[in-house]
C-alpha cells in the first residue's frame, strides 16, 4: 500500500512544490512554521534529520541556521525538486527517496534532532517511522513531530461521511462565522481519502491520510525509548491573521499539536 502513498504524492508533486515555493501555503508561514522552529531551537552544529521532507523547504531553512541536514521523503518526485533546487543554490542538504519506516541507509545514534513537519498522519507505518526517527537519534537526542491535531482533523472522511469540521454561517457582509469544532467518531482509526483543492494549488491531487489517537502516538514514542518532554497546541502569529481573517478561529480551536519526545534509552 505504500506505493499507492507514493504514487499519488508523485503525482501531486508538482502542484504542491508550486504552492509552497510560491509563498501561499500561510499555515506553515504564520502558524506551523514558527511553531516548529520555536520547538527545536538553536541548530547550530547539529546533525538533522529533516522526515517527510517534501521539496526541502525545512531542510534549507535549518541548513542556513548552521545544521548538517539529511532530508528523506517517501515521493522520488519531491525528492526530484529537492536535488535540484539543491543543485541550483548548494547548501549541502543530502536528501534521499525512502520510507521512513526503513531508512538503512542513515547510522545508528547518528543525529542530534530528527524532525518530522506535517506528515507523520501521512505515514502508514508511523510506528515503524518513529522506531527509524528513535534509532538513528543519539541518546539525549531530540524528536519534534509537528502534526495535524489528531482531535480536530479537518476533512475527515469515515464510511462514507464526513466526521469532523467547523460548524459555520455567513455574516451578512458575506464573510464565513466559525461557529463551533465538533468531531465523531475519534476512537476509530481509519484511512481516508483528502482532496488538495483550493485556489491557491495550480491543480488539484489527492492523498491518503491516517487517523489516530493521542494515545497511539504517545504510546508508539514511549515503546521505541522515547519520552515526551514539550508539547504545544500553537496558535497562529498575530500577523497571520491580519492577512488571513479565518486563522483567527485557531485562537479557539488548535489546527495542530508539536510535540518533542527525548531519547533516552538505546
Amino acid at each position: 500500500m505504500e506505493s499507492d502513498d507514493k504514487k499519488r504524492w508523485n503525482e501531486g508533486a508538482e502542484s504542491w512544490v508550486e504552492f509552497v515555493r510560491s509563498g501561499k501555503n500561510y499555515y506553515s508561514e504564520y502558524l506551523n512554521g514558527p511553531a516548529l522552529k520555536r520547538m527545536i531551537g538553536d541548530v547550530e552544529g547539529k546533525k538533522v534529520l529533516d522526515m517527510g521532507c517534501g521539496e526541502g523547504y525545512f531542510s534549507r531553512f535549518f541548513t542556513k541556521a548552521g545544521a548538517e541536514v539529511t532530508g528523506i521523503d517517501l515521493s522520488e518526485a519531491l525528492i526530484k525538486a529537492a536535488v535540484e533546487e539543491e543543485e541550483r543554490d548548494p547548501l549541502g542538504v543530502k536528501y534521499f527517496a525512502a520510507d521512513a519506516a526503513n531508512l538503512n541507509m542513515l547510522e545508528s545514534e547518528s543525529f542530534d534532532l530528527t524532525f518530522c513537519y506535517m506528515a507523520l498522519m501521512d505515514i502508514r507505518n508511523y510506528e515503524g517511522a518513529i522506531s527509524e526517527a528513535s534509532r538513528v537519534l543519539k541518546t539525549g537526542g531530540k524528536f519534534v513531530v509537528l502534526m495535524e491535531h489528531p482531535c480536530f482533523t479537518m476533512f475527515r472522511v469515515l464510511d462514507g461521511k464526513v466526521v469532523s469540521g467547523w460548524e459555520t454561517r455567513l455574516r451578512e457582509d458575506g464573510s464565513k462565522e466559525y461557529i463551533y469544532y465538533w468531531i465523531a467518531d475519534y476512537l476509530r482509526r481509519h484511512s481516508y481519502t483528502f482532496e488538495w483543492k483550493h485556489d491557491r494549488l495550480p491543480s488539484s491531487f489527492v492523498t491518503t491520510g491516517f487517523h489516530r489517537t493521542l494515545f497511539d502516538y504517545v504510546n508508539a514514542l514511549t515503546k521505541h525509548g522515547l519520552v515526551v518532554t514539550g508539547l504545544d497546541e500553537p496558535q497562529p502569529l498575530e500577523e497571520g491573521v491580519r492577512v488571513h481573517a479565518s486563522m483567527k478561529k485557531h485562537y479557539r480551536v488548535p489546527q495542530s499539536m508539536v510535540i518533542e519526545a527525548t531519547k533516552i534509552t538505546r
